[in-house]
């Protein structure tokens, strides 16, 4: 468990000006529980903390950890770390999971309230030969994501919580991605189901700087409602890195980054979704409690 009174949060230097005010605002809104609607799409998640690394594991393989910190308002979530497992061979382990809480304990020092720490554990080298299930999200929808036509995208199932990770890769394509159901949730997705709300921003960090698109996703039935991202990594992660699925021989290949082919554009449900959505949120923080994976 995290305590911000000890963790030092380093919110990312590239925030767009509109989403730093957007997530300001709904915040005001939590406070003061207005009933105001703001006129264009705003993201009630807030980006605090991401870092990236890419490493060699033990059998050769590029290893790649990521970790981002998502404001969770009054919820608590439950820290856990679950395997990424291949869903036809429950034997072969790509990686884990994790949630950990990060928790308020000076309002003052944290306007945007408790955060989840997410940690993604990944063996791309393994990941590229994964036969996964279909990459939707865990509501059904296409991942909101743009110029994936010509990659090669996995997604991964965790256990049985709803929960999933994706990756894509080939040329000019590196992308990570998480979708993680909440059972407190499940009420704002059965009164507004398939209300999708992603809208990107610019995070930096010691690897460089990319596009992350955090959001939330609505469904009707339990493990279909909950908070995700995507994350461009083609600026960071070397090609050769990505050898078994470019289209290029190896002589082609270099180990500097790539140029990205991907698109995040913003990703919203019509207006009377999206104001019923933000209510529906709000209510839900008032009540506050913890985050459980189903």
């Amino acid at each position: 468990m995290l305590n911000r009174s000890s963790f030092k949060v380093r919110p990312p230097q590239n925030l767009s000006s509109s989403f730093a005010w957007s997530a300001a605002f709904l915040s005001t809104l939590t406070v003061l529980g207005c009933n105001a609607k703001p006129s264009a799409p705003v993201s009630p998640i807030h980006v605090e903390n991401v870092s990236v690394n890419t490493s060699t594991g033990s059998n050769n393989d590029e290893m790649l950890d990521f970790s981002i910190t998502l404001s969770t308002g009054t919820f608590t979530v439950a820290a856990t770390t679950l395997p990424i497992l291949n869903p036809n061979n429950p034997s072969i382990e790509y990686g884990s999971l994790s949630l950990r809480p990060v928790l308020c304990s000076t309002p003052s020092s944290c306007p945007y309230g408790n955060g989840a720490q997410v940690g993604v554990n990944l063996d791309i080298t393994s990941i590229t030969s994964a036969k996964g299930i279909a990459p939707l999200l865990p509501n059904g929808s296409a991942l909101p994501v743009g110029g994936l036509q010509n990659s090669t995208v996995i997604a991964l199932p965790i256990a049985n919580t709803g929960a999933e990770v994706y990756f894509a890769s080939g040329k000019g394509v590196a992308m990570l991605g998480t979708a993680i159901p909440f059972a407190q949730m499940n009420v704002v997705g059965q009164t507004i189901p398939g209300a999708n709300l992603f809208i990107p921003v610019t995070v930096s960090t010691s690897k460089g700087s990319f596009t992350l698109l955090p959001g939330i996703f609505t469904g009707s039935t339990p493990n279909t409602t909950g908070i995700g991202f995507f994350a461009d990594l083609s600026g960071i992660i070397p090609q050769s890195t990505l050898l078994a699925s470019l289209t290029e021989t190896p002589a082609q290949l270099t180990s500097t980054a790539m140029k990205s082919n991907l698109v995040f554009p913003v990703t919203s449900p019509s207006k009377k979704k999206l104001n019923r959505l933000y209510e529906e949120l709000l209510q839900l923080n008032a009540k506050g409690g913890y985050l459980n994976l189903q």
